[in-house]
């Protein structure tokens, strides 16, 4: 899901675009059935075990607040596009705000084909450079698809440098790291790992003091 563009002024419209592009239809579909199938019943399950330990109240607010985090982002995906017209370059991202960039500041697209833990797993990335070499904004396939990336390109007209030897995410990180959205950079990652076993930690500790107190 990474996109980086510097902020919108103003708030996009999707209807008046000589390109509009969606995030991918099976990515919509399978994370509504990801969390229909496995969030929701998790969710319950762990609303029941609690009642036992009286934990019900504080595990229920945080069920619910992560129940509302997970509406905001799934009404983004489906509100999500990019919009290109003669002037501009429109993206309201999933988990970015709403950007605008001035066409005329895209000087060359750079391709890349990037993969995680298993090489046999790609996916292609797409950034955008002003004339100074700067980046403007990130694309990738797995929320836009690889039609829509060429799709873009193909708008775009600019310069085209495309790496097809697949690459470590690590590596394309390094090679373009002004290029990471804000969900990828060190701090926000320590955060939320930090957050996650704090509360793992609490509730372990809470369950084995009351098993000790019984």
């Amino acid at each position: 899901m990474g996109d980086l563009t510097v902020p919108a002024t103003t708030h996009p419209r999707t209807t008046a675009y000589d390109v509009l592009i969606r995030p991918r239809r099976s990515l919509v579909r399978s994370t509504f059935l990801s969390v229909v199938f496995s969030a929701v019943p998790l969710a319950v399950a762990l609303v029941w075990v609690s009642l036992p330990l009286q934990l019900w109240s504080l595990v229920a607010t945080v069920v619910v607040a992560i129940a509302a985090l997970v509406g905001i982002v799934f009404v983004r995906l489906g509100t999500a596009f990019i919009g290109i017209d003669p002037t501009s370059v429109v993206i309201r991202g999933v988990v970015t705000s709403d950007r605008r960039v001035a066409r005329d500041r895209v000087h060359a697209v750079g391709l890349a084909t990037t993969y995680g833990s298993a090489i046999e797993r790609t996916s292609r990335e797409l950034v955008a450079f002003d004339a100074e070499g700067a980046p403007l904004f990130r694309l990738g396939a797995t929320v836009w698809g690889e039609d829509g990336l060429d799709r873009i390109v193909d708008a775009l007209g600019v310069q085209v440098v495309e790496d097809r030897r697949p690459m470590p995410a690590r590596e394309f990180a390094r090679r373009y790291p002004a290029s990471r959205a804000w969900y990828e950079q060190r701090g926000p990652i320590v955060l939320v790992g930090a957050l996650a076993v704090v509360v793992v930690a609490g509730l372990l500790l809470l369950e084995t003091a009351s098993l000790f107190g019984n």
